[in-house]
């Protein structure tokens, strides 16, 4: 089956916690949003302490900075987290950091920006370090933008290098491109604004989305 993790992306504390008790148990994993404000235009709230004292399942961290490493050694000993993703596009010199990223002992994933080509991937590092890739459906930072379908061309092709990683796909994610998303044969999808803020509960959306894949994956 696959995955459902919501993404959230919140401005202040209150957000989260109101969103948190929404979800209430329908889901394992939960992806927290970072933004600095630099890497991307809009700065997102994520405070290490209250995901310790009040998330009750596992996160993991999607670092839309421009210096993830800082960022991410700030969440050492948040017992939740249980890995980060980390942009391709957000370090010079893979070399030098992602040995260091992976001494952070968590599952490290890289994000593909949606007009980064997969072939970086082969070029730039060691990909067999990598536990995952993640794709961005839209351009990093904002939520409601529309989905850029060419990105589901990247999703095969790394499929059809017959990799081991876990693929998870970033935004732009809904009822309505979920299908595709599905075939193009990732492990994950990370929806938001299709889980929170809309008509529906979240507990009501996950269980519509998860109705879906079970659907479309018979």
């Amino acid at each position: 089956m696959i995955q459902i993790i919501p993404s959230l992306l919140v401005p202040d504390k209150q957000t989260f916690l109101r969103e948190l008790r929404g979800l209430k148990d329908s889901v394992k994993m939960l992806q927290i949003d970072i933004a600095d404000g630099v890497f991307v235009p809009d700065k997102t709230w994520a405070d290490p302490t209250v995901i310790k004292n009040h998330l009750e399942i596992d996160c993991e961290l999607h670092l839309m900075v421009a210096d993830p490493l800082s960022v991410a050694k700030t969440w050492e000993g948040v017992s939740q987290v249980k890995r980060i993703l980390v942009h391709y596009e957000s370090v010079k010199d893979w070399g030098e950091t992602l040995p260091r990223l992976l001494a952070l002992d968590w599952d490290v994933s890289i994000v593909l920006n949606p007009e980064t080509p997969i072939t970086v991937l082969d070029l730039n590092l060691d990909i067999d370090l990598l536990k995952g890739v993640m794709f961005m459906g839209v351009h990093p930072g904002k939520q409601h933008q529309p989905f850029i379908p060419e990105v589901l061309k990247k999703i095969k092709a790394l499929r059809a290098k017959g990799t081991r990683h876990f693929v998870e796909i970033d935004g732009g994610v809904n009822e309505d491109t979920l299908p595709q998303i599905i075939a193009s044969g990732v492990d994950a999808i990370c929806p938001g604004s299709a889980i929170f803020g809309n008509e529906r509960t979240p507990v009501e959306n996950v269980e519509r989305m998860r109705e879906l894949i079970e659907q479309l994956t018979k």
